[in-house]
């Protein structure tokens, strides 16, 4: 951004400005082969070309969480709404460099704080869960969203469901593995009734008979769990 670049003196003391793109091929190009050592992204939207389609192409979409764009219009104007991610700034072209210092530390700061590998992965079993029926103002979901996200990053968990998993569950929102259990049961049996059909069915396919019964916690949660780490590339068969 010109504004960033003549000021650069100013912010240098407390910013260290790493790479500069005239273009947003060439900021594009920065991000995706630089993100690991990028805290923050400055982006003026002034420039030349198509900013969504530069958005839209992050390699690593955790880098929008790092994005300032510097417009005059609102958030909402930019539409990313397929991402897990969202831009945490959009700044007026008027902006103090005081301002965008802040900004900067912020994002910084919150990047440091978050596992984006992790709210990535509870988003989509989430999802998951809201298709499968499961609503999320029940204690049995988020019951639930945990027990498949410790099983996710401990497969071998799924052998141990009632030893393991409901205790690990319990000591997390302060309840007995019996309640954990009763919980997630009540969330699929309520849930199966109300669930996405075709969805269901493809998901569970041969697993159970979808007609004459509800699956067991444990075959709910190891079919989910399959299901990400298929995904993810992390089992193959």
């Amino acid at each position: 951004a010109s504004k960033v670049r003549s000021s650069i003196e100013l912010i240098s003391k407390e910013v260290s400005i790493k790479h500069i793109a005239s273009d947003y091929n060439e900021g594009l190009k920065i991000i995706n082969e630089k993100n690991p050592e990028i805290d923050a992204i400055i982006i003026d939207a002034s420039l030349d070309g198509n900013i969504l389609n530069l958005l839209h192409n992050y390699k690593e979409e955790n880098m929008l969480s790092k994005t300032i764009v510097i417009d005059n219009i609102k958030l909402g104007c930019y539409n990313l709404i397929e991402s897990k991610y969202q831009l945490y700034n959009v700044i007026p072209h008027n902006f103090r460099i005081e301002d965008l210092l802040m900004y900067i530390k912020d994002i910084k700061e919150k990047n440091e704080k978050v596992n984006y590998q992790k709210l990535a992965t509870f988003d989509e079993i989430a999802e998951i869960l809201k298709t499968l029926g499961v609503a999320p103002d029940k204690n049995g979901f988020h019951y639930l969203r945990k027990a498949i996200y410790e099983c996710y990053l401990n497969p071998k968990l799924l052998t141990s469901v009632t030893k393991e998993v409901y205790p690990l569950v319990g000591k997390t929102f302060d309840k007995t593995p019996n309640c954990v259990e009763r919980s997630i049961r009540s969330a699929i049996e309520t849930g199966w009734d109300r669930s996405d059909y075709e969805y269901t069915e493809k998901l569970f396919l041969n697993c159970i008979d979808f007609y004459r019964s509800k699956p067991t916690n444990g075959e709910f949660i190891s079919i989910i769990v399959d299901k990400l780490l298929l995904q993810d590339g992390k089992i193959n068969y």
